[in-house]
């Protein structure tokens, strides 16, 4: 909002996806958290903690760059890690259901079947800083321009300046609506065949 449409990066989405579509594994842009308010169908989604390695996450595999390729060669590989950070959080998303991932986290995700969802990133007081930081290395006319407008704003008391010492956080745990979490609390099916295969 204070840097104006313009200048704003793409950061909200209506997105609708046949079975076996979805997303390559990733981390939102400019530390960003993200929400998905899933409308219809069902999502499994894989999350990983900030601090999880690329090569862990995204190693080169023979199935290219396609969500359902990660879901078929990475996945099995990691739900039964050796190291139990490497291990993914998996969420079965259901319609009606929203995923929140944090900024930094690495996520994938996979339609299991006709899926509609929204879904938007977004810059809060929990990750101002990181986002700040981000956006004045990579973008740097768009956080001058937002730097103005927050010392305008600063008099309204209602924003704050970014803090140039803080350094990135790795942001907090994802937090799930109840149904996810009653779902994770049941035994954790192994999603490697059923997510890739067709019904």
């Amino acid at each position: 909002k204070l840097v104006g449409e313009r200048r704003r990066p793409p950061y909200r989405w209506w997105v609708l996806g046949p079975e076996r579509s979805g997303s390559y594994i990733h981390i939102d842009p400019l530390g960003t958290s993200a929400w998905n308010a899933l409308l219809t169908g069902h999502k499994c989604w894989a999350l990983f903690p900030p601090a999880t390695p690329k090569e862990v996450v995204a190693p080169k595999h023979a199935g290219g760059r396609e969500a359902i390729s990660w879901w078929r060669h990475v996945y099995p590989t990691l739900v039964d890690a050796a190291d139990p950070a490497h291990r993914p959080m998996t969420v079965i998303q259901r319609p009606g259901e929203t995923v929140f991932v944090p900024g930094g986290w690495w996520h994938v995700v996979l339609n299991l079947d006709v899926a509609m969802a929204v879904t938007q990133n977004f810059c809060s007081p929990t990750n101002f800083d990181t986002v700040w930081l981000r956006t004045r290395k990579s973008r740097p006319k768009m956080a001058l321009k937002w730097q103005d407008e927050l010392r305008d704003a600063e008099d309204d008391g209602q924003h704050r300046q970014p803090d140039r010492e803080q350094r990135p956080s790795e942001g907090p745990v994802p937090q799930r609506v109840p149904a996810v979490r009653e779902a994770q609390q049941r035994q954790r099916p192994h999603l490697g065949a059923s997510c890739c295969s067709r019904r």
